[in-house]
């Protein structure tokens, strides 16, 4: 017979007690659905199917994994993975257990999601537009908050939990629903279920509940932003925030040792390394202008020595490809023939570049074939600028820039 308010065959034991973990039911049904998996329809359950944002219970029903659990037609489906030759049929009385540390660390999260927004909208009038909870609670409040009020209604909230406040289900007639005020994100056309944080918050919802504030453990709010027109919400609570804290912990230890700082000073020590960084690039930019310009007067030296439009090979193994494209784009101004930069050393291998003013009689894809037979590695670009790898040793590149010389 189906449950006149919620419209199943099954009843859900998690809706009145959601501590209730371990259950005895009979099969009301058993099909097939893909390979190794059977859809049972229980006439009692204490798992929650996926809704309103959350996840279906974790389990097993007979030693069976229960992978899924989800509201079908009016049905309460239990998908479950055969094991050991196990058999499902109807009037068959079976033994089901959720996963509870998961069902508690859900119950946590959800009803602090419940306890935020019930405060939210007492202070702002704001409702709650979407919630989802994965590895933490996201939801969306339909009006602006700032920072500051955020931080607020999170500190109320841990005082509240601090209060242990009780947490109760309601089950109110239809008539008695439409004489209530409570949040609700849909229009309810079943029957209403209530959760209610006493003096906090009344929401319909469907889920597993808490019985007191208490067993919340904390709540954090990990992140926020503007969300069509409104503000998307990110924490955590209970045995998650517990997790997040001790990893903070843990990273603040060691930015603790690697800044040499007290705890409550490390963003401190990290904002004044900051800005000694920034001061220290700032320097090697200025270092690395003089490093070039001192690359190019040399490069114009060897061109003027010669100025006879060959191939010039130079090595400066200190040198990045931002010097070696300026070298090239600045000497082949007043060269006719090719540059090539390269920048390594012999147990790392080479890096270059070579260019050019103009295409010329001789092809730079060309060079870059004979520079891959000479050397091994890889090469390319087009015929003003190509670049590589030369994995070979410094007196194999020289050789080679000796032998190309025209």
């Amino acid at each position: 017979m189906k449950n006149e308010r919620t419209g199943c065959n099954t009843e859900l034991i998690y809706e009145r007690d959601a501590y209730v973990t371990h259950f005895t039911s009979v099969v009301l049904d058993a099909f097939e659905t893909t390979e190794g998996f059977i859809a049972l329809e229980l006439k009692e359950s204490c798992f929650f199917p996926e809704g309103g944002g959350q996840s279906a219970d974790e389990g097993f029903i007979d030693g069976c994994p229960v992978t899924d659990v989800q509201r079908v037609d009016g049905r309460v489906l239990h998908t479950v993975k055969i094991e050991d030759g196990k058999h499902f049929a109807p009037g068959q009385e079976v033994t089901g257990e959720v996963d509870f540390a998961l069902r508690f660390l859900r119950m946590q999260n959800h009803i602090a999601e419940h306890l935020f927004c019930g405060i939210a909208n007492q202070r702002f009038g704001y409702d709650n537009v979407g919630f989802h909870l994965s590895d933490v609670v996201t939801f969306d409040l339909d009006g602006p908050l700032t920072g500051e009020e955020i931080a607020s209604i999170e500190e109320k909230c841990n005082e509240v939990i601090w209060e242990n406040v009780p947490v109760i289900v309601h089950f109110p007639t239809p008539e008695e629903a439409a004489g209530m005020s409570f949040r609700s994100k849909l229009e309810l056309e079943d029957g209403v279920r209530l959760v209610e944080i006493k003096g906090y918050d009344l929401c319909a919802c469907c889920a597993p509940a808490l019985r007191s504030t208490g067993e919340i453990g904390i709540i954090k709010v990990i992140d926020f932003m503007p969300h069509r027109g409104g503000t998307r919400i990110t924490l955590i609570a209970g045995r998650d925030a517990y997790k997040d804290y001790r990893m903070l912990d843990e990273e603040t230890g060691e930015l603790m040792k690697l800044f040499s700082a007290k705890r409550n000073l490390v963003a401190d020590a990290a904002a004044d390394f900051s800005q000694k960084s920034l001061a220290m690039h700032a320097q090697i930019t200025e270092l690395k202008k003089e490093i070039t310009a001192l690359y190019i007067r040399e490069v114009k030296d060897v061109i003027r020595a010669r100025n006879d439009g060959d191939i010039i090979g130079m090595i400066y193994p200190a040198a990045d490809e931002v010097q070696s494209r300026n070298v090239i784009n600045e000497c082949v101004k007043d060269y006719d023939g090719i540059l090539c930069i390269f920048r390594g050393n012999d147990a790392d291998g080479y890096r270059y570049v070579c260019g050019r003013r103009e295409a010329g009689e001789y092809s730079l894809k060309e060079l870059a074939a004979s520079m891959k037979k000479a050397f091994g590695g890889s090469g390319g670009g087009s015929e003003i600028m190509i670049q590589g790898s030369a994995p070979a040793k410094k007196e194999i590149i020289e050789a080679f820039f000796q032998k190309e010389e025209k």
